[in-house]
C-alpha cells in the first residue's frame, strides 16, 4: 500500500516539474520574439536649426510585404504613424516639399525573405537581430528604415540624408492587431533620439 502511494507521489511531481518547464519554455520563446534591435548613422544635428516642417522624399517610400498584407495599407499606417510620432515632437507634415524644412524617407520590410546581406546593400545598415530561440511558424521578422534628409540648394541633388535609423523586431502577422502594437511602439522607439522642436519643450 506504501509503495503505490509514493509512487503516484513521485509521478504526480514529475508531473509538475513538465507541466513546469512547459510554461518556461513557452514564455521563453515569447520573450525571445518581443526582442528588438535598432541602429543608427549620422548627425541630426545638421538638420536646419529652426527645422518644423517635412515632407515625404519623393523615391524612398518603399514597402516589401508578402501576399499576406497590403501593400498600400502598411503605406498609409507608416506615413499615419510617422505623422502621429513626429508631431508630439513639434515637426509638422507638408504636402509641398517647397513648404519643407526638411524630408523624411522610409523602407518597409516584413513577411519577406529579404536577408540582413540584402536589407545591409539596400540600407547601408543591419541591425543583424537573431532568430534564435523564436518560433518562425508563428513569428516573422520586421525591418524598418527611416531617414532624414536635409535641403542643400544645390540643382539636381537639392537634398542629402543627414541621418537613418534602422530597426528590426518580430510580429504575428496572424494577429494584426498585436503587428500595429508592435509596429507603432518601434517608430517611437526609433526616433527617441530627435529632438522636439522649441514649439514643444
Amino acid at each position: 500500500m506504501y509503495l503505490p502511494q509514493k509512487i503516484r507521489r513521485v509521478l504526480t511531481i514529475v508531473s509538475l516539474s513538465l507541466l513546469g518547464l512547459t510554461a518556461c519554455v513557452s514564455v521563453n520563446d515569447d520573450s525571445q520574439a518581443l526582442r528588438t534591435t535598432v541602429v543608427t548613422s549620422g548627425d541630426l544635428s545638421q538638420l536646419p536649426p529652426s527645422a518644423m516642417t517635412y515632407s515625404w522624399h519623393p523615391t524612398l517610400q518603399k514597402i516589401f510585404v508578402d501576399r499576406r498584407l497590403d501593400q498600400q495599407q502598411v503605406l498609409q499606417h507608416m506615413q499615419d504613424t510617422l505623422k502621429k510620432v513626429l508631431l508630439t515632437k513639434g515637426y509638422r507634415w507638408v504636402e509641398d516639399p517647397q513648404l519643407a524644412d526638411f524630408q523624411v524617407g522610409f523602407g518597409i520590410a516584413m513577411g519577406t525573405q529579404m536577408s540582413d546581406e540584402q536589407i545591409l546593400a539596400a540600407a547601408g545598415l543591419v541591425p543583424g537581430l537573431s532568430n534564435q530561440g523564436v518560433d518562425l511558424k508563428k513569428y516573422d521578422k520586421g525591418s524598418v528604415l527611416i531617414s532624414f534628409f536635409k535641403p542643400t540648394g544645390i540643382a539636381g541633388q537639392p537634398y542629402e540624408m543627414v541621418w537613418r535609423v534602422l530597426g528590426q523586431g518580430f510580429a504575428n502577422i496572424k494577429d494584426m492587431d498585436e503587428v500595429k502594437a508592435r509596429f507603432d511602439g518601434s517608430i517611437e522607439e526609433m526616433l527617441l533620439s530627435l529632438p522636439a522642436t522649441h514649439a514643444v519643450q
